[in-house]
């Protein structure tokens, strides 16, 4: 689903690939958007981005799934940590939405 990169929030999944001026890939698809990503693709002139259209609640299974497989890459991390758990959080996003590997 195509949006205007203004109504793009944390934690969108890019469906394609952001281009920038010249060609150059600003993001890969898959990649979960920050706040500061949506920034920096701002200050580039993107218009819009495709996004992976969101479920408004995520399959409890599918969900469960994502955060074991994301858990065994963040084993021995402090999870507890903001930060750390941002970056879970977002790798679980990544995972469910097909990004994971």
């Amino acid at each position: 689903m195509r949006i205007p990169l203004a109504q793009a929030e944390p934690g969108m999944v890019l469906a394609a690939p952001v281009i920038g001026p010249g060609g150059k890939q600003l993001a890969a698809a898959g990649t979960a958007l920050t706040a500061q990503q949506v920034a920096l693709l701002r200050t580039w002139g993107i218009a819009a981005v495709e996004v992976v259209e969101r479920r408004s609640t995520p399959d409890p299974a599918a969900l469960a799934a994502a955060q074991r497989q994301v858990a065994v890459r963040f084993r021995g991390q402090p999870v507890d940590h903001p930060l750390v758990r941002a970056l879970f959080q977002a790798a679980v996003q990544r995972q469910l939405h097909g990004g994971g590997r």
